[in-house]
């Protein structure tokens, strides 16, 4: 093996020993991982969101059906933007971006110009 590929090996090995408190580093990321997403829910929920808390994965979508977005996000053109006029979702993100300094990422960019609307309340 390559002294990179020996490193990872030894590095793998040690991550199923104790540690800081917990059987192995797997279970301690796999609580911190926890930790932070409850973090970051309570957050959403401050701001008037709803988040959808998943079981696993990296990501948590949140219904943003409550917060009011000015028009004038949904009257922006760009050439990036999946549809025109501007799905709700992806003006939501512009604003957030621009207004209140978090990007989120809207879901729409992943859907197909027929479904776009069914995430217009939605962001990842």
């Amino acid at each position: 093996p390559t002294p990179n590929q020996d490193a990872i090996a030894q590095c793998l090995l040690m991550a199923k020993e104790p540690y800081e408190g917990f059987d192995s580093y797997y279970f301690w990321v796999a609580e911190e991982y926890k930790r932070k997403r409850g973090l970051l829910c309570d957050a959403l929920k401050t701001g008037g969101m709803q988040p959808i808390v998943p079981d696993g994965g990296f990501f948590i979508m949140t219904d943003t059906s409550n917060i009011d977005l000015p028009e004038k996000y949904l009257q922006e053109k760009t050439v990036a933007m999946p549809a025109d006029p501007m799905p709700r979702d992806w003006a939501l993100s512009r604003w957030m971006t621009k207004e209140v300094g978090v990007t989120a990422i809207p879901p729409s960019a992943f859907y197909d110009k027929e479904t776009i609307h069914l995430a217009k309340n939605l962001l990842r």
